[in-house]
């Protein structure tokens, strides 16, 4: 692991792979993102002096930390494999008063593998169903420094412009893609944002089966909603033929759009 990213980090954590953490095309992606995002959940009740990372507002609601954006850069996919020693290193910053960012930099036996980068906002649950998930803010004092200037790449600035829709442009086909609620949705009722890039999967597999073998190297996902269990999702793939090895996805339901999905695979 490189000198630099130890001394910025704030936690490291070291993993063996095995058939848990790797997929049929490197290391597991749903995998990844629980894990990553577990770390970012601990890191915050570090950040707040609690042990449980277990968050409530003022009325003693339940609040969580849920996703807004991902960014993951997967340098060498090839590394990922049953029995290599996986290192995380990870840090938590103030992206605003309402937004907080982590950074994980990972290591397969001392070679730069992955860069993932977490954007989360506060919420808890509204009245009527999951498309109705508000704001909040937890009790307690939340001891974060701000984010390093320009330490996220502009991935900010980006995810806000998949935010207005940007790179939905281009050749486009549609499937549906309605998920399981035994498997996809989490103990908070909702569905499961690591689960997000499974259903863009999963439509990759029934429009453009050839593509969907590839290695995963860059993924960009903008959250804009949520489903209830049982609400269907249909995935738009928007595809250029200039830029073969990458597409975009539009995950939606009941004429709500609930994220935005940027891929990007090898040859």
């Amino acid at each position: 692991m490189k000198h630099e990213r130890i001394e910025r980090c704030d936690t490291i954590g070291q993993r063996r792979l095995g058939m848990a953490e790797c997929g049929w095309r490197g290391l597991s992606e749903g995998w990844l993102l629980r894990h990553l995002g577990d770390v970012h959940w601990r890191q915050i009740a570090d950040a707040m002096g609690q042990q449980a990372a277990v968050f409530h507002d003022a009325t003693g609601a339940p609040v969580y930390a849920a996703f807004c954006a991902i960014s993951e850069r997967i340098a060498q996919p090839e590394l990922a494999r049953p029995g290599a020693l996986l290192t995380i290193a990870s840090r938590l910053r103030r992206l605003s008063a309402t937004r907080l960012i982590s950074f994980h930099s990972l290591d397969i036996g001392g070679e730069d593998f992955a860069e993932v980068t977490l954007i989360t906002a506060f919420v808890r649950h509204g009245v009527g169903g999951n498309a109705h998930i508000r704001r909040a803010q937890p009790v307690g004092k939340l001891d974060l420094p701000m984010m390093e200037a320009g330490a996220d790449d502009g991935f900010a600035e980006e995810a806000a412009q998949l935010y207005r829709g940007a790179g939905s442009a281009g050749d486009t086909l549609q499937t549906d893609v309605t998920p399981c609620p035994t498997t996809e949705f989490n103990a908070a009722g909702l569905l499961y944002c690591a689960n997000y890039p499974a259903l863009a999967d999963r439509a990759e597999w029934a429009l453009y089966p050839e593509a969907a073998t590839r290695m995963l190297t860059r993924r960009k996902i903008v959250f804009l909603g949520n489903v209830d269990a049982g609400e269907r999702v249909t995935a738009a793939v928007h595809t250029d033929r200039a830029k073969p090895d990458r597409h975009s996805i539009t995950l939606a339901s009941n004429g709500r759009v609930i994220a935005q999905v940027v891929t990007e695979k090898l040859s």
